[in-house]
Formats: structure tokens, sequence, C-alpha cells
């Protein structure tokens, strides 16, 4: 079945099949903890159950409904994910308008509102990414910032991504967008515990498994609660390599737990420590080989053909402590996080080397290049936030982050003893850095009328980065002699503002334009010892203008979201090889055009309706010759034209005292590029691609539920990102293409207590 058939299939059933209002903060996470009550409607149909129920968020750092926050907002909650199965980043991504992720379990690249310059074109995250308010990952390009850590999302209240920068309340890195993943907090009122097991299997790979566990205990009067998780997660991978002989490639295991205490020593005052780990090992790559010209598999499907293994493994320890002073006229807020990021990979770099030194006789050697990277870093928060009545609100908060990051990269030619390349070892570096920001801010809600008011704020960040390597080998040094660089230093400062007006058209209908900026730190380069080339690189900055509306129709059975907004994004960072080394240059600009729409529909007590689309067009406004294109107009990378997901739950009783939904989603994905198609970028064209997901769910009984699952039910090989690197040497090379998840059939048993 054609995937354009299936999906005008699911259109036709988006239309009966229709999905149950999401819970807010607090009901969703007693309903995960009680198993499947949170995804069952009334039964009996009273009309009571057929209004939608507020979601709310933190994403201006107060407690509000999301439909009144001035600017895009998608809140997934526990009840959301739990009803799609979702796991991790990459199972909800394509829900959520104008986010685009590239990543499975493991870290990836994560894109909102088609700011980024592709897999191979970006070495710092352009999105800030938080768990309970503690930003996660490098801010820098030495500590890989661009790889995204894939947090686990069991026992989660709710995921928050916010679109467009939000440079003056979040800071450094957040040019398109935040993702904030919000856990569930510990529950002083009710001992409960929440058991699950997940069995499944996927087509070309295996049998995958799921062990999550959750037990909340209160201290009794009021006086805290102490919450526990812990999960085991298992993928099989489903590419094959039949030139070398490996089956499961791209396997991998979320492994982790986490723990928080919550103490309320007084009525005012509530103190919420915690312990975060998760480790995620993986086995190969989840990518096949196509031909670059054709798009044609060059061995199969899901065949790939890799001289050398290539396992890796990243894993986030994070300790935090949140503390919230409510005084009689503001609340005062501390968050601390000391957090340590590891990730180690081996990864095959044979189809790179063998193009580039195809002309000093190398040959087919396989060439394997380690990366190790552990960064440590602390941050500290500190803002005062007036209380919500009067004329104007305001939040004042400062801001300090301390990271180091130590790096080592080596390059081996495993064709030879000790890995040598004409006798020399081809590439060793040791790369110690470190990053150091002070940043203060305020923000502020002045209501002009009872209809209108101005958000207005600003945020100044200072910006110290170190940075210094020790390098050897035939690549770097031309020897075997040891290059050991002085300790290179930047100073930077940027300013960031925001202009926020919205007005209330009536009491369920709200209209808002933005004016926003954001910025992405500068910083030093890497340099060979032969020269300097471009010894450091600046910010590169964005500013984002956006109309747009919230409302709540049909007596609150409806919402319609909508928004345009039109981005310039100024000096950016681009990945540029000089003399045989990846720098960081400053380009000119491109500007991101686009449209956003997303809409909640309760069509009958047991009848509802998700939707979304995007419209993205992403383009270099200026030619770029450090990339080696001399014209404008050339289209951003990972940016589709058209998207959208539509998803429905219909709501039934299979027998007395035993409720059921089934959940369909059709989600569909425009033709994507990675690279500018230039002789410093080759350009890859990714095909659009529809998925169809179906879920069943069912009461067994009071305590034991059970939910079915297909996902990709029509079996779309989907082409998710593609690697062109080599291409860019020797067009006849395989691409390798990351490829979506074959069906996957499975079985979800949940417990609570």
């Amino acid at each position: 079945m054609s995937n354009r058939f299936s999906s005008t299939v699911l259109i036709a059933f988006g239309a009966l099949a229709t999905h149950a209002a999401a819970a807010g903060p607090v009901a969703s996470s007693r309903a995960l903890a009680r198993g499947f009550i949170g995804r069952q409607a009334d039964p009996a149909g009273r009309a009571g159950t057929v209004k939608l129920k507020e979601i709310v968020v933190t994403a201006t750092q107060r407690v509000e409904p999301v439909q009144s926050v001035p600017f895009q907002v998608t809140a997934m909650t526990a009840h959301d994910l739990t009803r799609i199965d979702a796991h991790n980043l990459g199972d909800f991504a394509a829900y959520v308008p104008g986010l685009i992720t590239n990543s499975g379990a493991a870290p990836g690249l994560i894109v909102i509102r088609g700011v980024t310059m592709g897999t191979g074109g970006q070495l710092s995250s352009a999105i800030g990414l938080y768990l309970d308010g503690v930003p996660l990952g490098a801010s820098t390009s030495f500590g890989l910032g661009y790889q995204s850590f894939n947090v686990n999302t069991f026992d989660l209240d709710r995921v928050e991504v916010l679109n467009g920068p939000q440079g003056t309340l979040y800071g450094a890195d957040s040019l398109g967008g935040a993702v904030k993943y919000e856990t569930a907090p510990p529950d002083p009122h009710t001992l409960h515990a929440v058991a699950e097991t997940e069995i499944s299997h996927t087509e070309h790979g295996g049998t995958n498994y799921g062990l999550r566990g959750m037990v909340n205990l209160p201290f009794g009067a009021g006086l805290g609660a102490l919450r526990i998780d812990a999960i085991d997660n298992h993928d099989s991978g489903y590419m094959r390599d039949p030139v070398y002989h490996r089956d499961n490639q791209g396997a991998t295991r979320n492994e982790g737990g986490r723990v928080q205490l919550l103490l309320t020593p007084v009525s005012d005052l509530d103190i919420r420590l915690g312990v975060f780990y998760q480790r995620d090992p993986s086995v190969g790559l989840a990518t096949a080989f196509r031909n670059f010209v054709t798009h044609r598999p060059t061995i199969g499907t899901y065949d790939q053909a890799y001289p050398l293994e290539q396992p890796a493994v990243s894993s986030l320890t994070l300790y935090s402590a949140q503390i919230n002073w409510r005084l009689p006229w503001l609340t005062v807020t501390s968050i601390t996080g000391d957090q340590a990021d590891h990730g180690f990979s081996l990864s095959d770099e044979s189809l790179v080397y063998d193009a580039l030194l195809a002309g000093f006789g190398a040959g087919n050697d396989p060439f394997q290049l380690p990366v190790d990277t552990d960064t440590h870093r602390i941050t500290q928060e500190v803002r005062l936030v007036s209380h919500q009545e009067g004329p104007v609100r305001w939040i004042v908060g400062g801001y300090y982050d301390h990271e180091i990051t130590n790096e080592i990269v080596d390059l081996y030619d495993r064709a030879n003893p000790g890995g040598t390349f004409f006798g020399l070892v081809p590439f060793n570096a040791d790369l110690p850095s470190s990053y150091r920001e002070v940043a203060g801010y305020a923000d502020a809600t002045i209501s002009l009328t009872k209809r209108l008011s101005l958000g207005v704020g600003v945020r100044y960040s200072a910006q110290r980065q170190s940075y210094q390597e020790t390098t050897f080998g035939l690549f770097a040094t031309g020897s075997n002699a040891v290059y050991d660089s002085p300790v290179a230093v930047t100073n930077q400062n940027v300013a960031t503002y925001s202009v926020n007006p919205k007005y209330r058209l009536t009491r369920n209908v709200m209209l808002y334009a933005r004016a926003a900026s954001g910025f992405r730190p500068g910083g030093p380069n890497f340099v060979l010892a032969s020269g300097l080339h471009n010894p450091s690189f600046a910010p590169d900055t964005l500013w984002n203008y956006e109309l747009g509306e919230k409302s709540s129709l049909f007596d609150n059975r409806a919402q319609l979201n909508f928004d345009i907004y039109d981005i310039e994004w100024h000096h950016i960072q681009l990945v540029v090889n000089n003399g045989g080394v990846n720098q960081l240059e400053n380009g000119h600009s491109a500007r991101v055009q686009g449209a956003e729409m997303s809409f909640r529909a309760r069509v009958t007590p047991r009848l509802s309706l998700d939707g979304s689309a995007t419209y993205t067009h992403a383009w270099l406004t200026a030619p770029a010759p450090v990339l080696k294109i001399g014209y404008p107009g050339a289209r951003l990378p990972m940016s589709p034209r058209f998207s959208f997901a539509l998803l429905g739950t219909y709501h039934f009783l299979l027998a007395p005292l035993h409720p059921a939904a089934l959940t369909v989603s059709d989600t569909w994905m425009g033709e994507r590029t990675e690279g500018f198609g230039t002789s410093a970028s080759a350009r890859y064209s990714l095909p659009s691609f529809n998925t169809v997901d179906i879920y069943w769910a069912v009461t067994l009984s009071h305590a034991l539920s059970a939910d079915v699952y297909m996902k990709n039910a029509f079996n779309a090989a989907g082409q998710i990102d593609a690697t062109t690197l080599a291409n860019e040497y020797d067009p006849s090379a395989p691409t390798p293409v990351i490829i979506s998840q074959p069906r996957t059939v499975g079985l979800v048993l949940r417990a609570s207590f």
C-alpha cells in the first residue's frame, strides 16, 4: 500500500477516531501513577466530559495556562506521551509543529523552525535543553553541544517545546527555541507506585523490551515526599551488514533512574532535591547505504557495509536543587545544577578518508575515529518573580555557568600495525577547554488596558572561553612531533531583547505579536601547527518576528492556534575545512519564513481530534564563499517545506468495567535536503514519507491496564537524515542514511498500586 493511499485512509479515519482531552500537569502525573485512568473517557457520555482540560506550563518562568502564553508553545503531557508509547524525543517530535530531530534513543540534532546548518554543518546546539529548569549538555562546540542528550520520558509531568528564540529568559544557544523536560514531582499526599513491562518486535530487527517503575512515598502531615524512578529499555536495532556479517546494527539501550526528595518545612517554602542518571550504550549505526545520485539502496533497504564495529555510549549524571520561597509579594526561586556529561564513540570513517586519500595510496583502508568527551558543568540561577496580581508583573534574575570539557580525538588506519599511516599515527589530539558565563535578565508584563498588555525583556551575558590543544600525527604536525599550543582565550558580551504585546479580542481569543532575539556563543578555534587560519569566531545572532492567535472555541470544546514568523539569522557559524581540519567561521546571513498551526477538538464525550501542520522556507540570503556558494537563495538543510500530524482516539466500553481506547496517528514529513550542493557540501535530497501508528488500550482491572500497538503500520522506510561528507570528495561513495524504524508490534502491561 502506498504512503499516499495510507495517508488518505488515515485522514478519513481521523474524522471519526479522535483522542481524549489532555490532562493538566497535576492530573496527568496522578493519571500515570494510577495506571490507565489518564486515558479513560466517560463511557456514559455525560456532557461534563466534553470540554478540554486546561494545560499549565512554565514557558515564561511563571505557572500559567498554555493558551495564555503569547508565543508558540506545545505541551506534551504524561497522558499524551503514554498514549503514543513515547520514550524519547524521536517518538513524539513529529507531533510538535516546527520540531525536527534525527535521533532515536541516542543523542542527536534537534531543530526548531529550521534554524540549523545540518548534521555536518554545526558543532554547537541551536536549541536550549532543560531538565527541571537545569540546562543540559555543553554550551560549546568542544563539548559536542549539538548532540542533545535524549532524556527518557517515563514519569514526566510534561515536555514543553518553545518555538522561536528564548534569549531573554533562557540565554545562550536558544536560537531556534527550547525543549523543557518537567518531571512529575513527589506527591506529599498519596502513597502510590507504578510498574510497566513492555515487549515488542521490529521487522528486520528483533525483540525489544522495557522495564520501568516508580514509587512515591509521602512523609505524612504534608512534610514532603520521596519519588524514585528506574528504567531499562532495550531496542534491538534493525540494520544489517551482510558484507561484514553483523546483524542488529543500531541497537540501543536506555538504563538509569531518578530520585527526588521534596521537603516542605513550612507552608511557604519547598525544597526539591534530585539525582538523575541515564546511560545509553549503542552498537552500530541506524544507517543504510544509498546511491548518492539515484538514492536507491546500494545493498538492501536496511543494509550497510562498515569494515569496523561502531560502539558508542553517552551518559548524564545530574544533581539538582530547586528552592521556592513564597513571600507576601514575590517568589524567590533558586535552581542549582551539577552535571557530568560523557560521550564516547568509535566511528568508522573509512568512506570519508578513503575518498579523501585516494590519491595517496591509501587504497580501501579502514579508518577509525575514537572521540572521548567529558564535560563537567555547574549552573546556578536565582530569580525573583512578582505575584500575578497588579498592573505590572515582573521577573528579575541572575545566571552563572561554569563548564570544563576535555575532548580526546584520535584517528587510526586499522589496516596497519598500531593504526599508522605511512609509518606515522594519522592524528591525535587532547583538547581541554573551559566556558564561563555570567548573565542578568529582567522581564516585565505591563497591563495597558483590561485587554491589552505589553511584555518586554532584556538579558546581558558575558562569556569567557579558554582552550588549548596538544596534537601530534601526520595530519596535525606532519610527523610524530608533539605540538602544544598556548592557551587561547576569548571574551565576548551579548545582549538579547524581546517585545511581546498581546490583546484579548474576547475572553477566549488572544492575538499577539513578538519580536525576540537569541545568540550562540563564539569562541576559539582548533588550529594546525602549520598556521592559525581563523583563531576565533564570533557569536551568531538571530531575530524572530512573529504574529499569532490562540483561541478556545465552542465553549472550550476546541482550541485553534496559528502563527506566522520571519527569522533573520546573522553571522552564522559555519563548519569549514581549512587545511584538513574543521574550524568554525562566521558566514553571512539566512532567513526563515514559516507558519505553524495546531488544534485540539473534543467532538463528543467519546470522540476528539488533535492535529498540527507546519510550513517552513529557509534559505541563505547572501553568498557564502566559505561554503563555495556564490549565489543567494541556497536552501538550508533539514527543513521540510510542509509537514503535518493527525492523531485521534475513540473511547468505548470493551465490556462492563473495561473501558478501552483506539488511537490512530498519521504523520507526514516533507522533502528535505542535507548539504548545499556545492563542491564544499554535497547535497542529498531526502524524500517525503508518511508514517501510520495504531494504539489500542484497555483497562483490565482497577490496578492493571494493557496497551497494544503497531508503529509504522505500513512499513514506510523513511529517510530521516544523511551524511554526505564522503560524497564531497567522491560522488560515487555510498551515502549513509538514517532510516526510520520499520513496523513494530508491541505490548505494554502497566500495574498501579
